[in-house]
């Protein structure tokens, strides 16, 4: 896994590229939801061999900064966003 610093002018909190399985890695973007101090926007950019894939995102409510970060780099260990993943992969190939 290895992570991105934002730059000064971007509203991202967190940028990172985490390995989800064999052949398929993420690109995650963690981004504040205006006038909501607790959501967050996770978007996902998907690469399988080193190809696009697809994108999706998440929006994630009731969580502080630290919570939100926390599962953004424990995506690949939450079933509930990895089963979104496989239906979204799956639904794109339909």
């Amino acid at each position: 896994m290895s992570e991105v610093k934002p730059s000064s002018e971007s509203t991202e909190v967190l940028n990172l590229i985490v390995q989800l399985e064999k052949k398929l890695k993420a690109y995650l973007r963690l981004l504040p939801i205006p006038q909501r101090a607790d959501a967050w926007l996770l978007e996902v950019q998907l690469y399988y061999e080193s190809e696009p894939a697809g994108r999706t995102s998440f929006t994630l409510q009731g969580y502080t900064q630290e919570e939100a970060e926390a599962v953004a780099r424990g995506i690949r260990h939450n079933d509930y966003l990895m089963q979104e993943i496989d239906q979204y992969l799956w639904s794109e190939n339909d």
